[in-house]
């Protein structure tokens, strides 16, 4: 049986994406990579909370699927939005690689110099980070990570702040600086692999479904279904199964609020939603 895999052309996605072809291959599926170019991917330089609709690195290749034009859609599971494009389901997820953030640069980020110039075009970064160094001055810096590292490299930034997860998918050998989730917590889903299908057709790809990152994934997409809060919004949303589901969601927008709880596995995503509707109605004043 032959497979048409869609992915974003970047290095990054690319190399993502070969993971779900190997192990595609290794069941004995005939596999073919389509290319599709996505919003994000063609306005470049536009910071990410500025688009106006969601799922900007998605929603091309999501269209893709559900027109049958190709089977099975590879996505950074951070990028996909909570709604779906209709009669499309993330199938499967691989296992989390590093949730954690990473400062690029010869210099920790206690030793960068007052108004050292920082690239990131995540606003969930910037507060985080300015949390801990309010004299430094963060700029938009979007596009691969390739060209970001090379930016870098060519002195346009001190320093840059990316996923761990996209340095070691792509081996890259720079300095820098790992950031756990305690201290700065990742955005909802880093670190993992999402692998969607046409709804009916999941046992496609479900037997390459990561359970323990599965139930992470379902934790913190059940708080930011509810917050209902996308790029524009800085929060930080982390589960990681020990036993118990342990959740931290951090909010940095005009008025900050962290919470931290131990969730029962078997009922983590009902007790994820009751949390997050409290963090709601604090916030807000809602509580749906």
């Amino acid at each position: 049986m032959k497979l048409v895999v869609g992915s974003r052309g970047s290095k990054l996605a690319l190399a993502q994406t070969k993971r779900v072809l190997e192990k595609l291959r290794s069941e004995g599926y005939e596999v073919e990579l389509k290319i599709i170019k996505t919003e994000g991917d063609l306005m470049k330089d536009k910071p990410l909370h500025e688009f106006k609709g969601k799922g900007a690195f998605v929603r091309a290749i999501d269209l893709a699927l559900a027109r049958k034009e190709i089977d099975v859609a590879v996505h950074s599971y951070k990028d996909v939005p909570s709604q779906r494009i209709e009669g499309t389901t993330v199938a499967a997820v691989l296992e989390r690689d590093s949730p954690c953030d990473a400062l690029v640069s010869e210099h920790k980020l206690e030793d960068l110099p007052s108004r050292a110039k920082v690239g990131t075009s995540s606003i969930r970064r910037i507060a985080q980070f300015s949390r801990l160094r309010r004299d430094l001055l963060f700029e938009n810096l979007r596009g691969n990570l390739d060209t970001r590292i090379r930016k870098l490299k060519e002195g346009l930034y001190d320093a840059i702040i990316v996923a761990e997860a996209g340095i070691l998918r792509l081996g890259l050998n720079v300095k820098y600086q790992r950031f756990s989730p305690d201290l700065i917590v990742p955005a909802a889903n880093q670190g993992i692999i999402a692998v969607a299908t046409r709804v009916g057709e999941e046992e496609l790809v479900s037997f390459m479904n990561d359970e323990k990152t599965f139930l992470e994934a379902s934790v913190e997409r059940a708080v930011l279904k509810v917050l209902g809060i996308g790029c524009a919004v800085p929060a930080g949303i982390y589960a990681e199964v020990r036993g118990k589901v342990r959740l931290i969601c951090e909010i940095l927008g005009e008025k900050y609020l962290r919470v931290e709880e131990d969730l029962c596995r078997e009922s983590a995503v009902e007790e994820a939603l009751e949390v997050a509707r409290n963090i709601r109605a604090e916030l807000w004043g809602k509580y749906t």
